[in-house]
């Protein structure tokens, strides 16, 4: 099972040229990855300064409770995420896949729901947890609360639109190193398109999701020659194939599956998801 899922990671990294290791002029790995990102960005790959990291998330889940109209519906999050950084595609067809992982983080939590109206629906959630990397002694401290929001807009000719919207406090305290708060608001526009077809016999639809990012702190990527290199905003494009009637892969809920693209200042990057983060 981990082989297999070191196989994936290493596809996704191998699927971005360039991503050549460099010889580093900072030390401390604390210094070279930021922490929440790494842990939340889903399974991917993304590229920041002059480090590459190689992501894939694990996203177990157990519904304590559906929302009815009179109660809220509670849902466990367990997610666990793998990462490998610094690799390169040369060192794929020389050397084989890596052998050992660089990072694991686990960032457990609780996740509200209820229809406030019949067009709203609103999922408060708190994660808090830890990351570690592998390679060294360094660990930290993640932690994320905050708010999800999808709201129907309307419908016109038969696709129909839907504002998202996710606010989030969130931030991470490395071992040995200064606490690192930020907050972020995420719009997006959900356009959800009939398709004539199944996804394993149920029927489907396509969506095209455009996302703006902002970080009211911004995110630290420091670089080799850059330790202070901060990213403010990104921006994201999403496209997935919609069940009408989630279905489990694994023991995986998944109700979606879709490729985005996002790309910030000296960050850019892919994710495969299987729900969308409204």
């Amino acid at each position: 099972m981990w082989r297999r899922k070191l196989v994936v990671a290493a596809a996704l990294l191998a699927a971005i040229p360039g991503a050549h290791a460099q010889s580093r002029t900072v030390e401390d790995d604390e210094e070279l990855i930021n922490w929440y990102y790494a842990a939340t960005y889903g399974t991917g790959i993304y590229k920041a300064g002059d480090r590459t990291v190689g992501v894939l998330k694990i996203p177990l889940s157990r519904t304590l409770w559906d929302s009815t109209e009179d109660r809220w519906g509670l849902r466990l999050i367990l997610p666990v995420t793998l990462g490998v950084y610094d690799f390169s595609f040369d060192s794929v067809i020389e050397d084989g896949l890596p052998d050992r992982l660089s990072t694991l983080s686990f960032v457990p939590g609780l996740e509200f729901e209820k229809r406030i109206v019949p067009r709203w629906l609103l999922k408060p959630y708190v994660t808090a947890g830890m990351g570690w990397e592998l390679e060294g002694d360094e660990s930290a401290v993640i932690y994320d609360a905050g708010l999800r929001s999808r709201f129907r807009i309307g419908e016109h000719r038969e696709t129909v639109f839907s504002l998202v919207n996710r606010l989030s406090m969130a931030g991470f305290i490395p071992s040995g190193g200064q606490h690192e708060p930020l907050g972020m608001l995420a719009i997006g526009v959900d356009a959800e398109v009939p398709f004539a077809g199944t996804l394993f016999g149920r029927p489907i639809v396509l969506s095209i999701v455009p996302i703006y990012y902002y970080y009211f702190r911004a995110l630290r990527f420091p670089e080799f020659d850059d330790p202070d290199n901060k990213v403010h905003e990104e921006g994201e494009l999403a496209f997935s194939v919609l069940a009408k009637q989630p279905f489990k892969v694994l023991g995986i809920n998944v109700d979606r599956v879709g490729l985005a693209i996002r790309h910030g200042k000296d960050i850019s990057g892919f994710r495969i998801f299987t729900t969308l983060p409204f």
